[in-house]
């Protein structure tokens, strides 16, 4: 299984994304913004508290992504 290493807000509501093995990339969220689960990362104060723990990326036990989803989201 692959762990998520580190996670780096970026600007426009994007995330920079270093996985175990080496790989980075950057997941843009700004596309889900509007939706009820991650409304609460409109707040660019909030969007830059992004932390993980190699299997979800979460922003204060607030708002989570794990990291199969992430995978997932990469993917579209």
């Amino acid at each position: 299984m692959t762990y998520i290493k580190e996670v780096t807000p970026k600007e426009d509501y994007q995330l920079e994304v270093k996985l175990d093995n080496g790989i980075s990339f950057v997941l843009n969220l700004k596309p889900k913004l509007n939706t009820i689960r991650f409304g609460l990362l409109r707040d660019k104060a909030f969007f830059s508290r992004a932390e993980t723990d190699g299997k979800i990326i979460n922003w204060d036990d607030k708002v989570e992504i794990s990291a199969s989803e992430v995978f997932e989201l990469i993917k579209k």
